[in-house]
């Protein structure tokens, strides 16, 4: 497909697809692997061994779960309570994985990335919550059927005399109410600050329902099933203080920094420089983001992720698109305004190559929509002219193109293409025949593309389907 003419420079807009020479044909396609892409492919195997051993804990969890409920006697009491006791340990081994996906732990975040995990958290949360909600039912009725008495009844007697249900009642109405606001019908409903607020209840919940775990019956009470107990809520709990309050304030600090610059790019869009000292120690690459915390009215109480769209020495930029209160606060940033963050996070970096030897990939294709051009830009600016790269951006409008200048200024680079795509999805479907007609086949290339989940989809798909390897196509989801 013709792309728009644009041209804020002598430059045109290549058409053809890049096609191989006879010489480049003939060359061995295989780019040897730079020190980062080495570093990622060994956190890739650090993240498979460690959930290896998440898994293995959850099966230790199960068996010392079924060696406690033995023998059955065979009485329907007996059965439900059976049944309750295997919930409970299920359920709350889930929650705690629930916890750890999103502690920000280094092992998981840089193999697998936030988006993705933040993905499996919200897979998970559903199972594990009934498990946890099944087990209240099934303890009420199994003690229940024993005192021969009514659920309300033996509810409230287990309450009032048994040591710690109190609170671990209440901890489970706090589960309940974080998994009831993230309901996609309730939480359009409410705003972000409400639901994130009713979300960090969670911890308190699962903190309040600890002791009862460990004091009230099942199999954690004694020896070293009790131990191992007691060790996961405290490593789960570590990360989570470590890893997303400490570390973060320590390194904020330490670097000071501060909003530089306020730059508006496209109607509701605005970039924010950040300043900050000795910047590379940070460690930030193209492709990442941090969850930012501006202490500016209005802008203090939470964290926002946002991604990086540019690094230059001493500075950072966040490209910002206005989307709700907080994002449309961002254009009323003052300079000098003081920045925490958590990260840098994300796996969509550049320099990744797939670990498998038969793997031949030569080129890049950069894939943004709409305010997914953030990390897009940087990925470009960093990737530009150390291969054959397609840079495309697909918006509403022209005019709605954040950073398109500073994307058409990179032709001036050896082997590079800019697709600029605005208008209706329908005129752009980047399905497999448009892919082509744009881009040409993608067995040798890696494919990167960040925007809205639908456009995840249809580019993934398109990509496949022009001979791209799965693990040679990198996306992150920003409607999460």
């Amino acid at each position: 497909m013709q792309q728009p003419t644009y041209a804020p420079g002598p430059m045109t807009a290549p058409t053809a697809p890049h096609t191989p020479t006879a010489e480049t044909a003939r060359r061995p396609r295989r780019t040897p692997l730079t020190v980062e892409a080495a570093q990622d492919n060994a956190n890739g195997r650090v993240a498979s061994w460690f959930l290896a051993a998440v898994g293995a804990l959850g099966g230790v969890v199960l068996g010392l779960t079924i060696q406690a409920v033995l023998p059955l006697t065979g009485t329907l009491s007996n059965v439900l309570y059976v049944v309750s006791v295997l919930a409970a340990s299920i359920g709350t081994y889930g929650v705690l994985l629930l916890l750890l996906l999103i502690s920000r732990l280094p092992v998981l975040e840089r193999a697998i990335g936030q988006d993705h995990l933040v993905s499996w958290h919200k897979r998970i949360a559903p199972w594990a919550m009934s498990l946890v909600l099944v087990h209240l039912v099934l303890v009420v009725a199994s003690y229940g059927m024993d005192a021969r008495t009514n659920w309300f009844a033996e509810l409230w007697d287990l309450t009032r005399t048994t040591p710690w249900i109190l609170p671990a009642l209440a901890g489970t109405l706090a589960l309940l109410a974080a998994g009831a606001t993230s309901w996609k019908r309730v939480r359009r409903t409410i705003k972000h600050e409400t639901w994130w607020t009713v979300h960090l209840y969670t911890y308190l919940g699962v903190a309040l329902a600890f002791a009862h775990q460990i004091t009230a019956g099942g199999p954690f009470l004694s020896g070293w099933s009790r131990a191992l107990w007691v060790g996961l809520y405290l490593v789960v709990f570590g990360a989570i203080v470590g890893y997303r309050v400490l570390l973060p304030l320590v390194r904020s600090l330490r670097h000071g920094l501060r909003v530089a610059a306020v730059v508006p790019e496209a109607p509701g869009v605005t970039s924010i420089w950040v300043r900050g000292r000795d910047l590379p120690r940070l460690g930030a690459r193209e492709g990442q983001f941090f969850n930012w915390r501006f202490l500016h009215p209005g802008l203090g109480y939470e964290a926002h992720p946002y991604s990086i769209s540019a690094i230059r020495g001493d500075m950072m930029r966040l490209t910002v698109k206005a989307l709700g209160d907080a994002s449309a606060a961002m254009a009323g940033l003052r300079v000098g305004t003081r920045v925490l963050v958590e990260g840098p996070y994300g796996a969509i970096t550049p320099g990744r190559v797939a670990p498998d030897p038969a793997d031949r990939t030569r080129r890049t294709v950069l894939v943004a929509g709409g305010v997914g051009v953030g990390p897009v830009a940087a990925l470009a600016d960093r990737v530009a002219g150390e291969a054959p790269l397609d840079i495309i951006y697909r918006s509403q409008s022209m005019d709605h193109m954040a950073h398109r200048d500073e994307l058409w200024r990179l032709q001036a680079r050896p082997r590079v293409r800019v697709h600029l795509m605005p208008g209706h999805r329908r005129a752009y479907p980047l399905s497999p025949e448009h892919l082509r007609a744009t881009v040409g086949r993608l067995d040798d290339a890696q494919v990167y593309v960040c925007g809205p989940a639908a456009l995840n989809r249809q580019v993934v798909r398109s990509a496949r389907a022009l001979g791209a390897r799965p693990e040679n196509i990198h996306h992150e989801i920003f409607d999460l």
